[in-house]
C-alpha cells in the first residue's frame, strides 16, 4: 500500500516500503481530476498464489481506538516481514467486551494487501450502538494468501492530502490518489489513522476513491465525524 502522512503541517506521500527508510518521490501519474469517469473494466487481478511454507506471518504492530456515539473507530498497523512475498486478504479479528469481561460482539475485517517487506495502516468501525469496556485486535492465523513478489508493483499512491478542521469534532481530508497499474480500478479503500502527540494511534476512519483509470490520479474526500483531537494524520490506500 502507498501511504500519505501529515505531521505538524508537513505532507509526505510515498511508497510504504520506501517510507521505512525515508520518504522518496513516487512515480507520477497522469491527472484525471475529480469529475473524470473511468472506462468499463475489471478490478486489478490478484497475483498467483505461491507456496507459503517458509513465509513468516504478518504481524500486528500497533492499535488504537476511539469510542464515540456507540461505535468504535479503530486503527491498526501491520507489517509483512517477507521481502519475497506479498500478503493478501489477511483477516483481522476485532472483539468487543462488556463490563463483565464477556464477549459482546466480534467481527472480522480483511486487509487486502501488504507489500513485500512493507507495513501499512488499516482502519474500521466496530460495535452496535454501545461503548465497550475493552477491545482486542488479532490477526487470524492462516488467513493470509501469499503472492510472489517477483513482479510486484504497488498498485496505489497517495500523492498528496490536506486536512481541515470543520469544528464540532468533524474533519475533512481531501487529496489525490494515483493508480500505478495498467488496469482500471473501480474502488480504492482509504484508511485514515489519527495519532496523538506521543505518536500513539487514537482513532481510525475509512473512505474510498472511485473509478480510477490506469495511470491516472483521482481526487478523494473523507469526512471524519466525531473524531478526537489529534496531532498527526496518516492516509493509506488499498485496492478493493
Amino acid at each position: 500500500m502507498l501511504a500519505g502522512k501529515k505531521i505538524a503541517g508537513t505532507v509526505c506521500a510515498c511508497a510504504l516500503a520506501l517510507c521505512l527508510a525515508g520518504c522518496t518521490t513516487g512515480g507520477s501519474a497522469e491527472s484525471e481530476g475529480a469529475a473524470g469517469e473511468g472506462a468499463a473494466g475489471s478490478e486489478t487481478p490478484a497475483a498467483t498464489a505461491v507456496d507459503s511454507s517458509t513465509a513468516q506471518p504478518v504481524t500486528l504492530e500497533e492499535s488504537g481506538r476511539w469510542a464515540k456515539d456507540g461505535y468504535v473507530h479503530y486503527g491498526v498497523t501491520v507489517a509483512n516481514p517477507n521481502d519475497d512475498l506479498a500478503a493478501a486478504n489477511t483477516a483481522l479479528r476485532v472483539t468487543l467486551f462488556d463490563g463483565n469481561g464477556e464477549v459482546a460482539s466480534e467481527q472480522t475485517d480483511e486487509i487486502a494487501l501488504v507489500g513485500p517487506g512493507a507495513r501499512t495502516g488499516f482502519a474500521g468501525t466496530a460495535g452496535d450502538g454501545w461503548a465497550p469496556a475493552a477491545v482486542t485486535f488479532e490477526l487470524v492465523e492462516g488467513s493470509t494468501v501469499w503472492e510472489s513478489a517477483e513482479d510486484y508493483q504497488e498498485p496505489l499512491l497517495i500523492e498528496n492530502f490536506e486536512e481541515e478542521d470543520k469544528l464540532y469534532f468533524r474533519y475533512e481530508v481531501t487529496g489525490q490518489i494515483a493508480n500505478l497499474t495498467d488496469d482500471y480500478l473501480g474502488t480504492a479503500s482509504l484508511s485514515i489513522l489519527l495519532r496523538d502527540d506521543a505518536g500513539s494511534i487514537v482513532a481510525g476512519y475509512t473512505g474510498a476513491a472511485y473509478r480510477i483509470k490506469a495511470g491516472r490520479t483521482k481526487d478523494f474526500l473523507v469526512t471524519m465525524h466525531s473524531a478526537p483531537d489529534h496531532a498527526a494524520t496518516e492516509v493509506y490506500a488499498q485496492p478493493r
